[in-house]
């Protein structure tokens, strides 16, 4: 039975069918069953998107807004409105560019909802990967290159063959290595940045950058041999990488045995090299991972074989229960293939210092240089008068200079008054300050 429409429950509120005409309905056949509709619910306002996304869809005489009846009464009914972001995807150059510069959120967006976009990137979607990833990472798409990362790939979406084989289509890289990419990058600029507001100024920042990207790419080898053959090829792995290495692991010792800002001891920076990314580094540096008992030994448990454990003075290393770390899964890190059966591997950074050694570099000579760096465009301090001055600033800036001058100047006044006429506070005859570096510091490192 049909019935006439329900009136409003209050003057304020309305419906649909207050405004709108309704058509009478068919008249009822005997022997039809079909469903037949009392009502229609309209939207009481125009979709504002549809005049800006869809030119092709024609305004309807239900257009209320005022700038829809704007457009309704300047153009003629089948005339379609000029739609921007549709003349950029037609555009044979422009739509390049603008696929290139587009966020990756927003491109993820708009090749799920618009079925053009969609298309046309899948046509030209090698080219545009690889210039997209280019542009937002340049040196993490290089080191991280889609060829290592096979389960980030996916089928051509327009079925090209693979080496001309037509039944099977190529790989080519996805949405998912570009993620991938992008956030590698992200966590290495942010590791990079927490180092430089820390004090510890880190050089050129961009082949620092280049370094651990090369250097988180060992981390995820799980084989010597490979990881021998990365390190080894100096086209991969050349001198300034080692050096660059070389100063960065001196940076995060002064880093970690920071006083005041440290968060231990510098074998740290040894245990969180030693794993299979940077995250762990990353959350330390960044404040995101507290450096708690329990974390760090769950570290030290998967990395380390337990016959390098000093499990006598700490017993609750080998308890499972007590450190919440599987026995399957103690020293994984240091065996081949990650594996619970497989043979003993050597460190990410033990291989790195090791090819620095072979090549015979002379690193542990700049060691000191590395420690007394100040700022990123000076370099190294070299030489004993530069060094002397670097010692002397330091010991101005912490408070040692200003004591050896009062305890210089009490010596002094203890040889005017006649009772220290041979010797002096240093030990010289003349009562004067040897120049000498041994003479200066020696008593500071007594």
């Amino acid at each position: 039975m049909l019935t006439s429409p329900s009136p409003p429950k209050s003057a304020r509120k309305r419906t649909a069918s207050s405004f709108l005409p309704i058509s009478p309905p068919a008249p009822l056949s005997a022997h039809d069953a079909s469903p037949r509709i009392l009502r229609r619910q309209h939207h009481r306002r125009r979709n504002i998107a549809a005049q800006i996304w869809g030119p092709d869809i024609p305004l309807t005489p239900f257009a209320t807004t005022p700038l829809a009846q704007s457009h309704q009464t300047a153009t003629q009914p089948n005339q379609p409105l000029f739609n921007v972001y549709k003349s950029l995807l037609r555009h044979p150059n422009l739509f390049f560019q603008l696929a290139i510069r587009l966020p990756y959120a927003s491109m993820i967006s708009l090749y799920a909802i618009d079925k053009e976009f969609h298309y046309r990137l899948n046509k030209y979607s090698v080219s545009l990967i690889h210039e997209y990833a280019q542009y937002w990472a340049p040196i993490a798409s290089h080191v991280f290159s889609w060829s290592l990362f096979p389960d980030l790939c996916i089928s051509d979406p327009m079925l090209r063959p693979m080496d001309g084989r037509n039944w099977l289509a190529r790989d080519v890289p996805g949405f998912r290595w570009v993620g991938m990419v992008l956030g590698r990058q992200e966590l290495v600029r942010e590791i990079i940045l927490a180092m430089e507001e820390a004090g510890h100024q880190l050089g050129n920042l961009v082949q620092m950058e280049e370094m651990l990207c090369k250097f988180w790419s060992i981390m995820e080898i799980p084989q010597t041999v490979l990881r021998t053959a990365f390190v080894r090829d100096k086209d991969i792995w050349t001198n300034a990488d080692i050096e660059t290495f070389t100063r960065f692991l001196v940076k995060l010792d002064m880093r970690f045995s920071d006083p005041v800002r440290g968060n231990g001891t510098c074998a740290l920076s040894h245990l969180l090299l030693g794993q299979r990314s940077l995250q762990p580094l990353h959350g330390l540096l960044t404040g995101r991972i507290k450096a708690s008992v329990d974390y760090i030994a769950g570290l030290v448990i998967r990395t380390y074989n337990m016959d390098r454990l000093d499990v006598l003075t700490v017993d609750w290393l080998d308890d499972p229960d007590d450190t919440g770390v599987d026995e399957r899964e103690w020293g994984l890190n240091e065996k081949e293939g990650w594996s619970q059966d497989g043979k003993s591997m050597p460190s990410c950074l033990d291989l790195v210092v090791a090819e620095g050694v072979w090549r015979k570099l002379h690193l542990q000579e700049r060691l000191l240089d590395f420690v007394l760096e100040t700022g990123r465009g000076k370099g190294a301090v070299r030489g004993k008068k530069e060094r002397a001055e670097a010692m002397e600033a330091f010991d101005a800036r912490f408070g040692i200079f200003d004591q050896r001058k009062l305890e210089v100047e009490s010596a002094n006044d203890v040889d005017e008054r006649g009772e220290g006429d041979e010797m002096s506070v240093d030990g010289s005859e003349d009562g004067n300050e040897d120049d000498s570096e041994s003479g200066r510091y020696g008593k500071m490192r007594d």
